[in-house]
């Protein structure tokens, strides 16, 4: 492409950039360089990456560095995506080359280090501190050595203070480095045949010993006669009767003795007696198909008797004659991997040969020298799904309701694509628009779908339906899930649907296949990307449908302690859309408050699919057939309003009420002197569950046995050190465990504070939870899905697969199974405590209450064979509770919305939290007071009457790792008005629309 003489770079360091930097480009590299090329330049006195975002014809400084090389001969963005990366990095006030690394697999990107060794003119005079002493003298012994290898063997030290001042006294020479991508292109070492057989024969003799029976198979199967005699073949080879005798035997050639046999004289004056069997000629009188007329033949001058001699012929086919020529010469193994490279008929891994044919890389290599096979590389995809098998679905009749959610946006789908035929066609080198001044706001400008479906209602089936479109016209699709519990699920069901063309992106697989996955996505080799959040970065091409299933999670938002930028999938998935083009859908039974507000306002386009379904009409009378179970309902009718545990028909698919939920109030059972944890109507509810062979979940959203230990005699509490919060104990591992910062330690025997031994746990958790039920029902098999239970990979999968399969009877567990799991022979549910998160001072601690306990209550009754829930709480009077109970959405929307109006909160104003952390207290309190000033000021200055700055405070979480934590909330409608230009250093955290203030 036409380049200026300037390359736009942004640079990959650690330290935050929020610009792009010119870099001049050398003539021979200005044909090669294109937008999104990765390149390698140098910053400040260090070698870098960079990513190409623009071209100039002029800088804005004059003294400008070259673009040392490129990395990769292909871009590693496309224009699209550096457009998300300057979006991101404006909406969540997120450094830009922060924002840009997100966009690219780890391993890709490296940072620059610097490597350090002796300056030989140093003569070994002048006085050494012991920290340089120690310095000269690793690099003295081990050599040059780059700083990262330093630092491991000078440990806890500030080494890098004393490398500086070696360097400055010419003691010390540095030099800066920059590492090759740590992931590259998987090769496999392959080995392919490319002699035919009449050369590896040839060539037999060289790989054992020769052999007379060995050579008789090898003129058998090169002689041009297929029945030579029995006296040339001997005379050929040497060989002598006895040979031929054993080779009879083991069945590797046919004899046929001396005998008279019948000729035609010719083709045209054959008899039609023997034209019939043409095949079989010649013949022995006896075997003619009829004897009596040979005579006459005879006497016509038909046909002719002679004598034939003893022949030989080949018993087996001739492509396996080199093989036996090989055995007999005591080589067997060259024979086992000449057929089965022969039966590959490619190039094959050598690991495969190896595993076949017990041949050892000896073995091969004397093949090569022969050159009678090649030694070759080949690239191949490290891809999770290479090795497994789905099998194909087709899809199911859509409902009415769904039939019309479908309609809608399919229409939306089709003018889509009409405006774009209007549009001027996209050029993928087109340089990428780099305004940031007053421009539409994506987010404002885009019209994504809000598809809110009870549960169960085929809202993957929607899903489903717009990446069928999508696909059909040539384009490609994004299915986001909040958690990689749930991507296994996902996968099968979409894979099924779609064979072949489906990919998986999370942070649980390897490096090297992430990589991978992302060249595929790069080249267009899959269609369909699934994953969470960072599925949504993969670098697909011609994007016509993203799809966030769950969409109200708080999964999809990065929050710290990770790196930034904090962005949230849904706002970034919209903005992608509008970027490319895309249809956007976001999918959920309980929707953030305020994607709803934002539908019911016009903002978003609103879809309602407000029945459960249980499935097609066939399927489910054969299924209630075979577990006789149809009695459990009313008969299956062509109407009615659903009420009262009616099925109702909708053309071919079965329609359910949701599942009724009973709250339990646990001051009444306390008060009824029941102090267990299951409340009357939940034990005999299992109880019962069990008796029909049904299965049962049972949530607590708390990990662990006991959520804090302490001392009875003077009541300490074991704590976290670092973090100041209780420590949880895990039996299992007979560990405390802080679940904040993972610091692990032994479980008490005696009280630090005051050495007694009364040491009490208390709290439950999910692990405590599983032995009580295991007391309470010991026959009932059992299983536990929390985040101490799916540490290791696939785990998740063989978890769920198993309750599916029906291998447990009670699933126990924390949110992880609240999230979108079809469990059709779960007809119980039960909520252990629905008050933990009410406690919490977070602005939506009612929302998400809400969300868990209608999601959670969305697994029951999902099959055949209903269901029911029952929530014990504290506080049933509270409304996230009560609106749960009735399924009732929209009375949960009115209370929110009622009670976010009074306090200002989302959607009416924006949330930024800033938030600072140091391992002294008071500093950190200056370092928030000082801030506080600043934002006041600023509020002040720019008349941001709208704008509250609340704090600062301690957070909640007051001391995480060894930090103390105090920030500033500020409500506002516009947070870059407040916020732009305004210095705010590090260590300060900015998080823009933070899905919780804790």
């Amino acid at each position: 492409m036409e380049t200026g003489r300037f390359a736009e770079v942004v640079v990959n360091v650690e330290t935050p950039l929020s610009d792009a930097y010119h870099y001049h480009i050398p003539a021979d590299l200005r044909p090669a360089l294109a937008i999104g090329h990765l390149v390698e330049v140098e910053f400040g006195r260090r070698l870098a990456q960079g990513i190409i975002v623009g071209f100039a014809d002029s800088a804005p400084v004059e003294e400008t560095k070259p673009v040392i090389s490129l990395i990769d001969p292909e871009p590693v963005l496309w224009p699209w995506q550096i457009e998300l990366a300057r979006w991101l990095s404006r909406r969540y006030m997120a450094p830009l080359n922060a924002c840009f690394r997100l966009l690219l697999p780890p391993g890709l990107t490296r940072w620059a280090d610097s490597i350090y060794d002796i300056n030989p003119r140093w003569d070994g005079e002048g006085k050494l501190t012991e920290l340089q002493q120690r310095l000269v003298d690793l690099l003295l012994e081990r050599g040059d050595q780059r700083g990262r290898q330093i630092a491991r063997h000078l440990k806890d030290k500030k080494w890098t203070a004393a490398a500086t001042q070696l360097t400055n006294r010419g003691i010390l020479r540095r030099a800066s480095v920059l590492d090759p991508p740590r992931v590259r292109p998987k090769q496999v070492r392959t080995v392919e045949l490319i002699a035919g057989p009449a050369r590896i024969r040839a060539a037999a003799p060289r790989l054992g010993r020769a052999t007379k029976a060995a050579a008789v198979l090898a003129y058998l199967a090169d002689a041009a006669d297929p029945l030579p005699a029995e006296a040339d073949v001997l005379d050929a080879t040497g060989a002598t009767i006895k040979h031929l005798d054993a080779l009879a035997a083991a069945g590797l050639i046919t004899r046929s003795p001396a005998a008279e046999v019948v000729v035609p004289i010719s083709r045209a004056k054959a008899p039609p007696e023997l034209l019939a069997v043409r095949p079989r000629l010649p013949l022995a009188p006896d075997a003619l198909p009829r004897p009596e007329l040979l005579p006459g033949w005879l006497a016509a001058g038909l046909v002719r008797v002679e004598a034939q001699p003893a022949t030989v012929s080949l018993a087996v086919p001739a492509r396996r004659v080199t093989g036996h020529i090989l055995r007999l010469g005591r080589a067997e193994v060259y024979g086992r991997i000449l057929d089965y490279l022969a039966d590959e008929a490619r190039a094959v891994a050598l690991s495969d040969v190896y595993a076949t044919t017990g041949a050892t890389l000896y073995h091969l290599r004397k093949l090569v020298a022969l050159d009678l096979v090649r030694l070759g590389d080949e690239h191949v995809w490290r891809d999770s799904l290479a090795d497994r098998d789905f099998a194909p679905a087709d899809p199911p009749e859509l409902t009415l309701d769904q039939a019309r959610v479908w309609g809608r946006i399919k229409v939306a789908m089709i003018q889509d694509e009409a405006d774009d035929e209007d549009d001027e066609p996209f050029d993928d080198d087109d340089e990428p628009d780099t305004t940031t001044g007053d421009e539409v706001d994506p987010l404002d400008a885009a019209t994504p779908f809000l598809l809110h479906g009870v549960t169960g209602s085929g809202k993957t089936e929607i899903y489903m339906r717009a990446i069928d479109y999508a696909l059909a016209r040539g384009q490609r699709a994004i299915m986001l899930v909040p958690e990689i519990a749930l991507t296994p699920q996902t996968v099968r069901r979409f894979a099924a649907r779609f064979p072949g063309r489906v990919a998986v992106l999370h942070s649980a697989l390897s490096d090297g296949e992430r990589y991978d996955t992302w060249r595929r996505a790069r080249a267009g080799l899959f269609d369909i990307a699934i994953g969470p959040r960072s599925a949504l970065f993969a670098p697909l091409p011609n994007l016509g449908v993203i799809v966030l299933d769950e969409e109200h999670d708080s999964s999809y938002k990065q929050t710290p302690p990770v790196p930034p930028p904090y962005y949230h999938a849904r706002e970034a998935a919209i903005a992608l859309g509008a970027f490319t083009g895309a249809a956007v859908i976001l999918g959920s039974a309980t929707p953030d408050v305020v994607t709803y507000h934002r539908a019911r306002s016009g903002r978003y386009q609103l879809l309602e699919l407000p029945k459960r379904i249980m499935g097609h009409r066939r399927r489910i009378e054969d299924q209630a057939g075979r577990l006789n179970v149809l009695s459990r309902y009313q008969p299956l009718t062509d109407g009615g309003d659903g009420d009262g545990g009616d099925i109702m028909r909708l053309d071919e698919a079965l329609t359910i009420p949701l599942p009724p939920i009973q709250v339990t109030d646990m001051r009444q059972e306390l008060r009824a002197g029941n102090r267990s944890v299951f409340s009357r109507a939940l034990e005999l509810a299992v109880s019962e569950t069990l008796a029909r062979g049904e299965q049962a979940i049972l949530f607590l959203n708390r990990r662990g046995t006991a959520t804090f230990v302490n001392c009875r005699d003077c009541g300490h509490v074991m704590n976290c050190p670092r973090c100041g919060i209780p420590l949880t104990y895990h039996q299992p591992r007979m560990m405390l465990v802080c679940h904040q910062c993972a610091r692990r330690e032994p479980h008490p025997h005696v009280c630090p504070n005051c050495g007694s031994d009364r040491i009490r746990y208390f709290g439950l958790g999910t692990e405590r939870l599983q032995e009580l039920v295991r007391e309470r029902w010991p026959e009932a098999r059992l299983v536990r899905w929390d985040r101490d239970t799916t540490g290791e990979e696939g785990s998740h999968e063989a978890l769920l697969a198993g309750f599916i399969n029906r291998e447990s009877d009670i699933l126990v567990g924390t949110q992880m199974i609240a999230k979108g799991l079809d469990l059709p022979f779960v007809t119980l549910v039960g909520v252990i405590s629905a008050d933990i998160a009410l406690g919490l001072p977070d602005y939506n601690t009612g929302e998400r209450v809400f969300q868990v306990l209608a999601q959670v209550a969305g697994r029951a009754g999902r099959g055949l064979l209903g269901g029911r829930v029952i929530i014990q709480t504290y506080n049933p009077e509270h409304y996230a509770v009560r609106a749960a109970a009735e399924h009732d959405y929209a009375a949960f929307y009115l209370d929110e919305m009622r009670f976010r109006t009074q306090r200002a909160l989302p959607p009416f104003r924006r949330i930024v939290r800033l938030l600072v952390s140091d391992p002294v207290n008071d500093r950190a309190e200056e370092m928030a007071r000082d801030m506080a000033r600043v934002l006041n000021l600023a509020v002040r200055e720019r008349s941001l009457a709208a704008t509250d700055v609340l704090g600062p405070t301690p957070a909640f979480f007051t001391r995480l790792d060894g930090r103390y934590r105090w920030h500033i909330v500020v409500h506002t409608p516009d947070p870059h008005r407040l916020l732009d230009d305004l210095p705010i250093p590090r260590p300060w955290v900015v998080d823009i629309d933070p899905e919780s203030t804790l």
